[in-house]
């Protein structure tokens, strides 16, 4: 296994530094404020069981009869979580020769241990963004000649993409596309193609106060902008602006630009063996073990997305192929 790299060109004057810094990491905000539904302990699969239908009869006899129409019906979907790991290495010896060192004792000393506990936080903070942008955009692309950024297990996106084609509009514009000079307005186009029309939102969620409107944090600056130069308000204010048509507007971290997905939240699930997972990792010195002079850090979980009804949403995207 490869060591992750080390700046050994580092100066002592970082000891000044304490505590580590991350770069800036999105967090999985989604699971965080409950913006899709989640199932614990999915080691392999979940079957989710729809129910619709349902029958009321005059009750004119004493008898028990089922109706030939309109009767009780229970689907099926299946939610497939894929297993993922992280394995990740530290050469002691590096960080020996940066200024950590001063918190290591003799050749054979172990990483130190705020270092370790930095690594292991870092560590789950990457896991919990990977799992954010797979939950809304694993193997999703707007270019068809691409290959998908994010690939761990199929995002809701994509299994939207693939098993609802009749409930999408494909356009080969991006949301910003102007329709007005120098006005980003494409987004209000978008949004009143999927809360309206034959593609929009159905009639089991239109008008319903638990259905949602989902699009990226760079969508709904655009969905500002607009607003402001469409109505001449520069000065919106966020609680207005954070609704459209009547239906709350949310911005999960992880869900991709030029994309709009109207959906109520118990449609759409997030699948996974122990949430716990993502915010925890394994450090372990191998020093006094097999005797490998380096630090590992070591995570073990699964995670997987599915949509309950895929005629229970409409989607906007963008699609087009690079030449």
């Amino acid at each position: 296994m490869a060591n992750a790299s080390v700046n050994t060109n580092s100066t002592y004057a970082g000891e000044l530094a304490r505590p580590y810094v991350a770069a800036a990491i999105l967090s999985a905000d989604t699971i965080a404020n409950n913006y899709i539904s989640v199932l614990e302990n999915v080691h392999y699969k979940a079957v989710l069981r729809p129910f619709s239908g349902a029958a009321i009869q005059a009750n004119d006899d004493c008898g028990f009869t089922t109706p030939d129409s309109g009767a009780l019906t229970v689907g099926e979907a299946v939610l497939t979580a894929s297993a993922l790991k992280v394995n990740e290495q530290v050469c002691n010896a590096d960080l020996r020769s940066t200024w950590e060192s001063t918190q290591m004792r003799g050749q054979s000393s172990a990483a130190p241990a705020d270092f370790t506990s930095y690594v292991a936080q870092y560590v789950a903070a990457k896991v919990a963004e990977n799992v954010e942008h797979n939950m809304w955009a694993g193997n999703f692309v707007n270019d068809t000649a691409a290959t998908p950024t994010y690939a761990s297990f199929n995002g809701i996106l994509k299994n939207i993409v693939d098993g609802a084609p009749d409930r999408e509009t494909v356009d080969t514009l991006p949301l910003a596309a102007a329709t007005v000079a120098n006005t980003s307005t494409g987004i209000l186009d978008a949004l009143a193609l999927i809360t309206g029309g034959a593609e929009g939102a159905p009639a089991t969620i239109a008008g319903d106060p638990n259905t949602k409107i989902f699009m990226s944090r760079a969508s709904a600056q655009l969905y500002y902008q607009a607003l402001a130069a469409t109505y001449n308000l520069p000065f919106l204010n966020d609680g207005l602006v954070a609704r459209y048509a009547g239906y709350d507007i949310i911005t999960p971290g992880g869900f991709p630009d030029n994309a709009l997905l109207i959906s109520k939240i118990d449609n759409l699930y997030f699948g996974t063996n122990l949430l716990t997972d993502h915010i925890q990792a394994s450090v372990l010195d191998l020093t006094g073990v097999t005797g490998d002079d380096v630090t590992r850090v070591i995570m073990q979980f699964s995670g997987g997305t599915q949509v309950v009804d895929l005629n229970g949403l409409a989607v906007w995207r963008q699609e087009f192929t690079t030449p």
